[in-house]
């Protein structure tokens, strides 16, 4: 049935906007959707559009999309809710550059933006958009390619006296209580930037762990042994039971030990020194991911496991050896 909520404006159709877009569909609400290419338009239009729930309707022409969303709800002028999910290399262009979203915002827009930025740069983003009369903010998301069923853990900044307008869309995103109003802009961000960086750490301890269990003596079934710690063990978590799936389906032998990363362990590094926090743990896997560009280190079996990891639970490419 439909929603009574505003209809949704998301920009970008990658892996993780795509299944934003489906999971508020499926939860009931009307989404509007633009990709700059045509494929993940075409696949999102033939995939969602049912009788009996909301529809998504995307496109690739930014300015068809934008007014969609100015007749939202039948009613012209109202405020409208735009999601933006980019790499955040090109955020300040689509949002301030001379073309894209940013001359076609207007008072009392709401932006969300639920990518991976530095925090500093989000505080600075909604300063602006605060001066043009919209009101931002940031939504750190995580959950990876398995989000849109189980749903994401979502951690917001922005404006408090807002957040009602947006919380309903965020609750629908979520799997019912994971997530949360964290403060200011700029707070929900600089806590998912925290998050990876632990998550760096402990994906480096499990990779580690495994490579020691691998070179031992005992010619050890690892997925046996993962199954084990899946259940009543101290170190059972999401990432041991991707783990299971990496020695139960994986080419581990085929995998290059070379671990991409997008940036979030360093800022979290930079950010504990700024503030006189020791992260050495956090720091050693950072500097174990930038060691992995070295061929010589592409072929550490906790490398390989770490990479897997990633894909795992992301999408995320890996290298073949």
């Amino acid at each position: 049935m439909r929603n009574s909520n505003p209809t949704i404006t998301i920009f970008g159709l990658g892996r993780m906007g795509a299944q934003i877009a489906r999971r508020l569909h499926k939860k009931g609400f009307s989404v509007n959707a633009w990709n700059r290419s045509a494929g993940p338009v075409e696949h999102i239009n033939k995939g969602t559009n049912k009788k009996g729930v909301a529809s998504v309707k995307a496109s690739s022409d930014l300015d068809e999309v934008v007014g969609w969303a100015d007749v939202h709800e039948g009613r012209p002028g109202a405020a409208r809710i735009f999601w933006i999910m980019l790499p955040h290399a090109i955020v300040d262009d689509f949002l301030f550059g001379k073309s894209h979203l940013g001359p076609k915002l207007r008072k009392g827009d709401i932006v969300i933006d639920g990518g991976n930025s530095f925090y500093k740069l989000t505080m600075g983003r909604a300063k602006k958009m605060a001066r043009k009369g919209v009101h931002y903010f940031d939504c750190g998301t995580s959950g990876g390619v398995w989000g849109e069923k189980n749903g994401f853990a979502l951690m917001v900044g922005g404006p408090r006296e807002k957040w009602s307008q947006i919380e309903p869309y965020i609750k629908a995103l979520s799997a019912g209580d994971n997530y949360a109003y964290c403060g200011v802009s700029g707070a929900g961000h600089f806590v998912k930037m925290v998050h990876n960086g632990i998550e760096y750490g402990m994906m480096e301890a499990i990779g580690e762990g495994y490579a020691v269990m691998h070179a031992s003596r005992f010619k050890l079934n690892l997925a046996d042994v993962t199954r084990v710690y899946q259940k009543g063990s101290v170190v059972r978590s999401w990432l041991i039971d991707l783990c299971r799936n990496i020695f139960e389906t994986e080419d581990i032998a085929g995998t290059s030990g070379k671990i991409d990363q997008n940036g979030e362990g360093e800022w979290t590094v930079k950010t504990g020194r700024e503030l006189g926090v020791d992260v050495r743990v956090i720091e050693d896997a950072l500097k174990v991911r930038n060691e992995s560009s070295d061929p010589k280190n592409q072929r550490k079996y906790s490398n390989k496991i770490v990479a897997l990891m990633r894909k795992q639970f992301g999408g995320h490419a890996i290298h073949k050896k």
